[in-house]
């Protein structure tokens, strides 16, 4: 009997391992620049490279751990920004074993196992969002350990990387908080007190250094600027993607609502989930990477609940969930998997380079990028050229535009062009004096691009 387990161990396990490798194949053949918010990190890291502060010389709106994580993929790319973007996908990778694993130790159950780890790895969000390294799935990461040694009694452990979770993207809050709200009706307050004091001197040492060297700008930074940023995005648009793509995930979190007796720390992941994306103003398809582990790991309480209820075959669900996965992949592969990628960077670099400018200045999901390949320095210092700086009055669009003009600058821009509605606008961007650019600059080129909304066309224009 223990032979034909051993046996089948070793089945599940190349099975996993042959979906790990599908998975690297599909990402790591179709790696490369995309218009993201990974280039903006990239160049926070490369700063900080050459000597400057976060904070104090680098506007960054979120917590510093990402930037330390960050540094180290820096130099393990060998400072190569496409390789950069190979990080996420590897931690994506890292998690799904966890959850295997976790999954495994709790039911013994080879095929519940896999299935909860190939939900993970091949849900929609995983598939479109791990094309970009933004720090979503570092958290991620650091959460499920925070599992894992949570799970293992190991609270102080588990104290340090949910707080690493929670300084690495702050939204992952909901996650901090089911891990207190478990504790706390235990009534186990040893848990509670080494859980807690791992957890706040682990954020302590997180942010300790920019206390002390830039108090007033980590706070402004922080506080200012992403608790009062405006909503980007409607959060009935968002919900409906999340619903539709990933209605199994959908599914675990609304059965997790309800199993609440069952299994809290899973409920409290669902509830304080909806408290956060009701509650915070500014809602990302991305941002909802944080409860994705959580709900992967749940399926198995869902999977015995229909086993009992239904007196379903054991193959019956994942079988089911195998074939959601497959749509899954036939949806990314259609029409998401070039989304936002920069298949003419070398064409545009090479358009740069050729008309020599002095500086380069232009949308911040490409902007940064250009800036570090082409090596021409940013118009005034300015490498991220986020709209909201404009409406918040930290930069003047008239003053940039220009400055553009009168110091050999080319403008990097998003355009939209559809002939066939008898449409080109060359400049649809608000951190631009419009009219004023296109009366004293050439659009020199314009390249096509795939993107989310409106914007094709990635535009060049020549102010000399």
């Amino acid at each position: 009997m223990d032979g034909f387990k051993t046996e089948k161990m070793k089945k599940t396990l190349i099975l996993l391992l042959a979906l790990l490798a599908f998975f690297l194949i599909i990402k790591i053949s179709n790696l490369g620049l995309r218009l993201s918010d990974t280039n903006i990190y990239f160049s926070t890291v490369n700063q900080i490279f050459q000597g400057k502060l976060l904070y104090r010389d680098i506007f960054f709106s979120n917590f510093p751990v990402f930037t330390y994580i960050a540094s180290i993929y820096y130099l393990l790319a060998g400072k190569n920004i496409e390789l950069f973007y190979l990080s996420s996908i590897i931690e994506a990778v890292i998690i799904t074993i966890l959850i295997y694993s976790i999954v495994y130790k709790k039911t013994k159950d080879n095929i519940v196992s896999l299935t909860s780890s190939s939900l993970y790895i091949f849900s929609f969000i995983v598939l479109a969002t791990s094309d970009h390294q933004t720090g979503v799935f570092t958290a991620s990461l650091f959460a499920v350990l925070g599992y894992l040694f949570f799970q293992g009694n190991r609270f102080f452990l588990s104290g340090a990387f949910v707080a690493l979770s929670f300084f690495t993207k702050a939204y992952f809050i909901p996650i901090a908080a089911s891990f207190f709200a478990s504790l706390i009706i235990e009534k186990d307050f040893k848990k509670i007190f080494n859980f807690s004091v791992s957890l706040i001197a682990t954020g302590i040492i997180a942010i300790l250094p920019f206390l002390l060297l830039a108090p007033n700008n980590f706070f402004g930074d922080i506080f200012g600027f992403s608790l009062t940023r405006p909503s980007g995005l409607l959060k009935s648009d968002v919900a409906w993607f999340f619903i539709t793509k990933d209605f199994l995930l959908f599914i675990l979190l609304i059965f997790n609502l309800l199993n609440f007796k069952k299994n809290s720390f899973f409920a409290f992941i669902s509830i304080f989930s909806l408290v956060l994306f009701f509650g915070f103003q500014d809602i990302y398809y991305l941002y909802l990477n944080f409860i994705v582990p959580f709900l992967s790991l749940s399926f198995y309480e869902f999977y015995y609940f229909l086993n009992k209820t239904l007196r379903l075959q054991k193959h019956v669900i994942p079988s089911l969930v195998f074939i959601v996965l497959i749509i899954n992949l036939y949806t990314y592969f259609l029409s998401f998997r070039d989304l936002q990628k920069i298949n003419n960077l070398n064409q545009i670099v090479k358009t740069i380079q050729k008309e020599k400018p002095s500086f380069l200045y232009g949308v911040d999901d490409i902007t940064p990028a250009l800036l570090y390949i082409t090596k021409i320095p940013p118009l005034e210092g300015v490498i991220d050229a986020h709209e909201y700086f404009f409406t918040k009055k930290v930069y003047d669009k008239n003053y940039l535009t220009k400055k553009a003009i009168e110091k050999k600058t080319i403008i990097i821009t998003h355009g939209a062009f559809y002939p066939e509605l008898n449409i080109e606008e060359k400049i649809i961007d608000g951190i631009f004096d419009k009219n004023l650019l296109l009366q004293k600059c050439n659009m020199i080129e314009s390249f096509p691009i795939k993107s989310e909304g409106v914007t094709n066309r990635i535009n060049l224009f020549k102010c000399y």
